[in-house]
Formats: C-alpha cells, structure tokens, sequence
C-alpha cells in the first residue's frame, strides 16, 4: 500500500518555447488590437523614469557579459538623464549585441 510519488524525471515533455505548465494554444487566434501610442508617449527631452534606468541597466549588465572592454560603448547610466540618451545607449548596444539586425516582421493580417 505505498503511493508512490512519480519519479521528478518522469514528467510530460513539453514542446519546445512553452512555458512550463502550460500547454501550447490551440483553436483559433485571437488578434489584439494595440492602439498607436500618442506622440505625447515619447518626449526625448523628458528624463528617464524607473522602468528606462531599469532597462538601461539590464542592457549595461549585457553589455559588460558579453563583451570585451574594447568593444563596449563606454557610456556611464549615471550619464544618462533623457529619453534621448537611453534611447541611443540602448540603440548602440543593441546594434553591437545583434549585428544581424532584426529579423523582417511578418506582414500585418488584414481585418
């Protein structure tokens, strides 16, 4: 009369770019409507809030892991006061990271 737990190894294979419990949509998609943000939304010379200097520093974190001192842009975060600026870090850094460039989007569906 032991209930044996299953063995930790023994689980279900997911497929591959599931999260972890969650099973792969089926059925119909569902597209979302995202509206285009106001030109209010990005204001270069407005300083750079929380979630940019947070982002700012995962990319500095990035940048310094994966690349040797000669080939890192050489900008400080305490530098970094606008949008502008964090925009063209992020920018800069991104470009050395992914030098293939950016995959071509897929033509939006028409509705």
């Amino acid at each position: 009369m032991t209930d044996a737990a299953p063995e930790p190894n023994q689980s279900k294979k997911r497929k591959r770019g599931s999260p972890k419990g969650i099973a792969p949509p089926t059925g119909d998609i569902t597209f979302i409507s995202v509206p285009k943000p106001p030109p209010s939304a990005f204001n270069k010379n407005r300083r750079a809030g929380c979630l940019i200097k947070a982002q700012l520093l995962h990319i500095q974190r990035a940048e310094s892991a994966r690349l040797p001192k000669e080939k890192r842009v050489g900008v400080k975060l305490e530098d970094i006061h606008t949008e502008a600026e964090a925009a063209a870090y992020i920018a800069a850094v991104t470009r050395i990271l992914h030098p293939q460039g950016r995959k071509k989007s897929r033509p939006k569906p028409r509705s």
